[in-house]
């Protein structure tokens, strides 16, 4: 078994893959802050090579069984979707003494956007993860496993937000208390989707769960969207947790660690390119509760997302990576300001998802 692998001797690891021609080079690639991603060149083809963060996904097994469930999925629609390149043994990866690696083959003439530039490119995200779920709808969710367990469980965050609360110095009660104060102000808000689910008015679907426009790959020359990527955190969920993380992220924007909250709003031009991009493809396999909390889904989301944030920041900092002592309050807040923007504006968000006509 190889030892863990640096460029020095990556040659060797890339050899256990059945890739096409003689390893030439390897280098770096790509801006993700989970995975360790090298573009390697063969005198024949070109592959991405990634090193699997095996402490967010401690179950390899698992991850990679989704990632070739789904992507068979795909391409058995006739669809782009990632390839995987199997090992010597046939297997979706390969393990070295103590990391896990897989490969790719990489995607010819395709660009990636940090950010949307235009509402046009807000529309293609829009109908991307509208024609993955879509793809998507008849593939059995008990087949995929949850590889990160409660990760939408906004119930069970809130659970664990109180209990980080019980146990916080004093002083960062105090310096908190605003924010305490509107995420305990919300609990019940916290329960409703779970609630739907279990009352059968929500499906439970295979979802993506990380709906950044960075994770779609476009056309260099026709600008349109290929093939979406980092399937890592595929598992089974509401596609409204999909839809609503999408608009967080789209809201905030590079606002995430601004001390000026004033600069979290909604964007109500953005919110009716994504939701109507998307519902161009997903429209007709919505259930009536899940087009109905469309708007909801951006409020939950984003409150989520600031929950976790506050809750690292009284534990003592000890998930996220911070760069300052009250940086996850910094990113609490934040959250919690669009958390509010979005409620003050859910009745004008829900006429607009109401008023597409298709």
């Amino acid at each position: 078994m190889l030892k863990h692998m640096s460029l020095n001797n990556i040659e060797d690891l890339v050899n256990q893959f059945r890739i096409e021609g003689h390893f030439k080079s390897a280098a770096p690639y790509g801006e993700g802050h989970i995975n360790k991603t090298f573009l390697v060149e063969t005198c024949c083809n070109k592959y991405i090579l990634q090193r699997v963060n095996n402490v967010v996904f401690p179950n390899i097994e698992d991850l990679m069984s989704n990632i070739e469930k789904v992507t068979s999925f795909i391409s058995s629609k006739g669809k782009e979707t990632i390839k995987l390149i199997p090992t010597k043994k046939g297997k979706s990866y390969f393990k070295t003494e103590d990391s896990f690696y897989r490969m790719m083959e990489y995607a010819e003439n395709t660009i990636t956007y940090q950010k949307p530039v235009s509402l046009d490119l807000v529309a293609s995200q829009g109908e991307a993860f509208g024609e993955l779920h879509l793809l998507l709808s008849d593939l059995p969710a008990k087949g995929i496993k949850e590889v990160i367990p409660n990760f939408h469980n906004t119930r069970q965050r809130y659970l664990n937000f109180v209990n980080a609360l019980e146990n916080a110095p004093k002083d960062k009660i105090e310096i908190a208390k605003e924010e305490i104060a509107f995420i305990r102000e919300h609990e019940k808000d916290y329960s409703l989707v779970l609630n739907e689910i279990e009352k059968g008015n929500i499906k439970t679907r295979v979802t993506h769960n990380d709906t950044k426009i960075n994770n779609i790959l476009f056309d260099k020359d026709t600008g349109k969207y290929r093939l979406i990527i980092d399937l890592d955190t595929i598992m089974p969920g509401s596609i409204l947790y999909d839809i609503g993380d999408a608009f967080r992220g789209l809201f905030t924007g590079e606002n995430e660690d601004n001390k000026d909250t004033s600069l979290l709003k909604v964007n109500l031009d953005i919110f009716k390119a994504f939701t109507y991009a998307y519902l161009s493809k997903m429209q007709n396999d919505l259930t009536e509760t899940e087009k109905k909390l469309i708007p909801f889904s951006a409020y939950l989301l984003t409150i989520e997302c600031g929950i976790r944030f506050l809750e690292d920041y009284l534990r003592g900092n000890v998930y996220f990576h911070v760069d300052y002592e009250e940086h996850n309050l910094v990113r609490a807040r934040t959250q919690i300001a669009l958390a509010k923007d979005i409620l003050k504006n859910l009745k004008t968000l829900q006429q607009i998802t109401e008023d597409y006509k298709g």
